[in-house]
């Protein structure tokens, strides 16, 4: 199968260091914060729901294809190599977040809880973001220079989306009543992320 096939080649042509490196950073802090007692639910919380933007924005790295340009007539559809870009990108994301998250639970105190499934929905729904930000860009600038402005793009909506408290403002606390409205509206989001990135990830990439 040709998408077999093209996995070692596309896998070894991924710059990986950016999600190395927030990776390492996530496990780090949340295993060396409040070391030797119990880590807070609040401030497990708070580092998981870090994790996800960041982890997402060292995704976009994965998208970039530094040959694109000068490969144009490549027998390999496009959207085949993006695809396994996507899939090495949020996996690899995906396994970090996992890692600081075992981590987190494991360092609970005795009766601290933490509300995995919905935190896990909004950290796949920030890694699918920095994956699209990043094609996006990529359609209009070349290199390493794509995945830094669909970062800014991720962190600015981070930023504007964390202190812009509202009725429906997304990054609620557990113990709030509305939890499970608002990450279904969370899933719906990444749902809505998913189809927008197959699809962009079709177009052509325009070049100078």
């Amino acid at each position: 199968m040709l998408m077999i096939r093209l996995i070692r080649p596309v896998a070894r042509a991924v710059d990986w260091i950016p999600l190395l490196l927030s990776g390492l950073l996530t496990v780090v802090l949340v295993s060396v914060i409040d070391a030797g007692s119990p880590l807070g639910s609040g401030t497990a919380l708070t580092l998981l729901r870090m994790a996800g933007p960041l982890l997402g924005a060292a995704a976009g790295f994965t998208v970039l294809d530094e040959m694109a340009a000068s490969t144009a007539a490549s027998p390999v559809p496009r959207v085949l190599r993006h695809r396994i870009r996507y899939v090495a990108g949020a996996l690899t994301a995906g396994a970090w977040w996992a890692v600081a998250c075992a981590i987190a639970v494991a360092r609970l105190p005795g009766g601290g809880v933490l509300r995995v499934p919905g935190m896990a929905v909004e950290a796949a729904t920030c890694v699918v973001a920095g994956l699209l930000a990043a094609t996006t860009a990529a359609r209009r600038y070349e290199g390493k220079a794509a995945a830094l402005i669909g970062m800014g793009a991720l962190l600015a909506v981070f930023s504007v989306t964390l202190v812009l408290r509202g009725p429906y403002w997304p990054w609620l606390y557990p113990g709030e009543p509305a939890w499970e409205s608002v990450h279904l509206g969370w899933a719906v989001t990444l749902a809505l992320l998913l189809v927008a990135l197959d699809v962009v990830g079709r177009g052509p990439r325009r070049t100078h």
